[in-house]
């Protein structure tokens, strides 16, 4: 393969699952420089373009919804209201709190850094960006610390594949 593929594979999956990249990268022969500084670009761009683009998802789902039911043949809503009423009438009363409402509460309590934290490790970029832009826009300082995280992170990931002992590129 050669190695501008490689970068730009290697730049491509960082995009999307930034937890595995540094073991492909050394599974392609890339350098540790070289893995870091594209790693470290496939994160950050990813970042800020699914952040800026989840700014026109939210807004956008106040426009939609409308406009669909708007659109909607009057036979269909009356089937969806029949079954809503049904699904009412079998249910009892809904809780107030539910397992995601708590889990939300929870993660706001926690506050950002749980969020800027576990991105490029636990959550996925476009997940985190996404949550970084709905729940602490108003932060100033949140999406410095969540692209410091995704260099911080990609750093510490790939100095832990390259000196783990065991890996055969």
């Amino acid at each position: 393969m050669p190695y501008f593929l490689k970068i730009i594979s290697v730049f491509l999956l960082a995009t999307v699952k930034f937890f595995y990249t540094p073991l492909y990268a050394y599974l392609t022969g890339l350098s540790l420089t070289t893995s870091i500084i594209t790693m470290n670009l496939g994160g950050i761009t990813s970042f800020l373009f699914f952040y800026y683009i989840s700014h026109f998802i939210i807004i956008s789902t106040r426009y939609v919804k409308p406009v669909a039911i708007k659109v909607t043949p009057n036979p269909w809503l009356e089937r969806i209201r029949m079954r809503r009423m049904r699904r009412t009438e079998k249910q009892k009363p809904r809780k107030i709190f539910t397992r995601r409402n708590r889990f939300i509460v929870r993660l706001r309590k926690a506050g950002v850094w749980v969020v800027i934290i576990t991105t490029p490790s636990l959550l996925s970029i476009p997940v985190g960006a996404f949550l970084v832009r709905k729940y602490y826009r108003r932060n100033k300082f949140a999406v410095v610390l969540t692209l410091a995280a995704i260099i911080g992170e990609g750093i510490l990931f790939c100095m832990i594949v390259w000196n783990s002992p065991g890996l055969q590129p």
